[in-house]
């Protein structure tokens, strides 16, 4: 038997490297190699023997950076054995709901039973979150959806940690686009925090929170269209070119379109897409957008580093009314 024989959901105990007769330098070894992660005291994560990456290793820095945290997570809710559960953005990973520019170096936890809280090093504890845990996917006890979602745009009290109020309506989108809440379970955990410091922002974006946002960038951007004063409908489906084609986003009072382009949108899926299948790919594109002008629309396009260019989008936006308005004239 090895240690990955032993281990639950990627993570083990010293206690379970005893049993296998694996003392302190034997995991400082098989720490050296890379066989093993520290997570904290006590507790490491375990690569499978012939995996193709360790389970703290993602496609890339940020998805790296959840596999990391669940992982802690994991090991920080079975040494606490029960008396905490996940919340804020930690029990959001383990529901695996979208976040941005969440801090997922620390984890986030509320005690089951009493009101102390405590700063450590790999984690804050706060107080009981007053709601009844939900099990995550993998089956640990967390704070539910819509509690973490108002939970991870609020200021943390006494910790110092700055807050980030935009992350709970990129939360609150991917929750009700994935399912796992409906706005009136988001509207009660609201109120259900009401006095708690930065809730008033967190109330006013979670007002415009959408599950029609299908992606974290469309959710920028529909938030800087929507501060623009810009009407719109999100995922409108348009007849064109003999097919129905679903745009991100269409202006309620003039024939434009204005679109997000995410790489995934360019991959077809795929995780490691070769020059030749975004080649084939962006041609597709144009194609569509071709299709889309015939009907009359005027499209404009987003990438990640302009959807919260607010001079930029707005220049771009009223250039694609101008020339929609000049065909129509036309």
């Amino acid at each position: 038997m090895e240690l990955h024989d032993l281990a639950r959901d990627d993570v083990v105990a010293t206690s379970d490297a005893s049993k296998l007769g694996l003392g302190p330098s034997d995991l400082r070894r098989m720490l050296k190699q890379g066989d093993i992660h520290r997570l904290i005291r006590g507790w490491y994560a375990v690569r499978r023997p012939g995996s193709h990456r360790a389970p703290w290793e993602g496609e890339d820095e940020w998805q790296t950076a959840r596999a990391l945290h669940r992982l802690l997570t994991f090991a920080l809710l079975r040494s606490f054995d029960g008396r905490v559960v996940a919340s804020h953005q930690s029990a959001l990973v383990l529901h695996d709901v979208r976040l941005w520019k969440t801090d997922l170096a620390t984890a986030h936890l509320s005690r089951s039973s009493d009101d102390h809280t405590r700063l450590r090093t790999s984690a804050v504890l706060h107080p009981s979150c007053g709601t009844d845990p939900v099990q995550c996917p993998a089956g640990y006890a967390t704070a539910p959806v819509a509690t973490a979602v108002v939970q991870v745009g609020l200021r943390p009290p006494r910790t110092g940690l700055p807050s980030f109020a935009f992350e709970s309506l990129v939360a609150a989108d991917g929750a009700l686009h994935d399912g796992l809440r409906t706005d009136l379970e988001l509207k009660a955990a609201v109120d259900a925090h009401a006095g708690h410091p930065g809730i008033q922002g967190v109330r006013a974006l979670l007002a415009h929170a959408d599950g029609r946002h299908e992606s974290v960038g469309e959710t920028r951007l529909a938030y800087t269209m929507r501060v623009l004063g810009y009407r719109f409908t999100p995922q409108v489906k348009v007849v064109a070119g003999g097919r129905a084609w679903r745009v991100d986003f269409e202006l309620d009072d003039d024939p434009v379109v204005a679109e997000f382009d995410g790489m995934t949108k360019y991959s077809g899926g795929l995780v490691h897409p070769t020059p030749q299948d975004l080649q084939q790919a962006l041609a597709q594109e144009k194609w569509r957008e071709d299709r889309l002008r015939e009907t009359g629309r005027e499209v404009t396009r987003f990438v990640w580093n302009e959807a919260d260019n607010a001079h930029l989008v707005a220049a771009r936006i009223d250039a694609a009314i101008a020339r929609a308005r000049r065909r129509l004239g036309a």
